[in-house]
């Protein structure tokens, strides 16, 4: 009927004081007009246009619709000049995501710093200001483990004196451990967890 086909769409939708801790891969595209080089010691070159992206990630949610995250990522690459750099970040944000069904939609923003780490003849040592937004997609396999897809669009300082800011671009794939979920009475007789009890279940 049509409650057994949406029950497990909701069963393991976002709960209140929950905690998110996950890892991310993925992909950071750079912008040739970016500024995070330091002047003082190379010139500027651009990166190459796309690196391996690779964080951390804690979030907690005080409300089911709301939270905030903050994350750690590195990004080695390397410069027009094959010399190698390694981009960095740390950042943070709020979340804000529809919380009614297992797949669940959610938007961020925040800000942050992000920096590089290279020898004096590559880039130098640089950090700056950024601010980042995006949308993106959770699917909370069951009570511990979600999957995750993000977008991001990266805003950062432009290279040249008063020049304004360049933008840059992220896709990031996730993998969370979720902790501090309410305990289910309803169904303790459920063996393999799917959100039907054994006597109900076609395949207990």
């Amino acid at each position: 009927d049509a409650s057994g086909e949406t029950r497990p769409m909701r069963k393991w939708a976002p709960e209140r004081n929950m905690f998110e801790l996950g890892l991310w891969g993925g992909v950071l595209v750079m912008n040739r007009e970016h500024e995070l080089y330091d002047p003082r010691v190379a010139p500027h070159l651009r990166y190459r246009p796309a690196a391996f992206d690779l964080g951390l990630r804690f979030a907690y949610f005080p409300l089911r619709w709301l939270g905030g995250e903050l994350e750690v990522g590195v990004m080695p690459t390397r410069n027009a000049a094959d010399a190698r750099t390694t981009l960095y970040t740390v950042r943070g944000h709020g979340i804000f995501q529809l919380p009614w069904w297992r797949l669940t939609p959610f938007l961020v923003v925040g800000g942050g710093g992000m920096g590089v780490g290279s020898r004096p003849s590559a880039l130098g040592n640089d950090i700056d200001a950024s601010f980042h937004w995006g949308p993106g997609l959770k699917f909370f396999v069951n009570r511990w483990i979600a999957l995750r897809l993000d977008l991001r669009h990266l805003v950062g300082a432009r290279v040249g004196a008063n020049d304004g800011a360049t933008s840059h671009g992220e896709v990031l794939l996730g993998l969370s451990v979720t902790l501090g979920r309410k305990k289910d009475k309803k169904r303790k007789n459920d063996r393999d967890d799917d959100g039907f009890s054994d006597d109900e279940d076609k395949c207990p």
